[in-house]
């Protein structure tokens, strides 16, 4: 009875030093964190002729080339993509800022429309209001320009929206994934 008392009282001290020991997840995180900003880090030193690429995780690397050539193309050089491409190269970053961008004008577009919606309305409850001739005839200018407005505005909206099913359409095609376009 005794030796068993002892004995779980010994494993339960083991299991607590090693609760004490243990590493927390933000610890962990951290680290690791660390660990791959020294993998993907790399400084490029260029001093006359001489072309230095160090890199956290291998040693430095050294080679003769023209200074001049190297810096420029590492200049020309667009982003490489980091993570699946389509057919065509371009990766998520461009497909979601292609499709910002058309969301952005198709709502810009729908709340010209609301406003001239808003104009019409209160152009007609004036001429309603309104028993002056003068001022109906300036009123029913105005209506007359807020509805060529309009059907600008509609036909902005109309193009809007197909521009999205047309991007739509050329992501799928392309290979893309559909979670680009959200």
């Amino acid at each position: 009875m005794k030796t068993l008392r002892m004995l779980s009282i010994l494993v339960a001290l083991v299991s607590i030093g090693q609760l004490a020991q243990a590493q927390s997840l933000p610890e962990i995180a951290r680290q690791e964190r660390e660990r791959q900003k020294s993998i993907q880090s790399k400084s490029l030193v260029i001093t006359g002729t001489t072309t230095t690429v160090t890199s956290a995780g291998t040693a430095g690397t050294t080679a003769t080339t023209n200074a001049t050539t190297s810096a420029t193309a590492d200049a020309t050089k667009p982003a490489a993509p980091t993570g699946p491409t389509d057919s065509k190269g371009r990766d998520e970053k461009y497909w979601r800022g292609t499709f910002e961008k058309a969301r952005a004008d198709l709502k810009r577009a729908e709340d010209k429309l609301k406003v001239l919606d808003l104009r019409m309305n209160d152009l007609s409850s004036q001429l309603l209001r309104e028993s002056v001739y003068a001022n109906e005839v300036t009123l029913r200018s105005e209506i007359e320009k807020t509805k060529g407005a309009q059907v600008v505005a509609q036909r902005e909206v109309s193009d809007g929206q197909q521009r999205i099913r047309d991007l739509e359409e050329e992501l799928r095609r392309s290979g893309g994934l559909p979670g680009w376009a959200r």
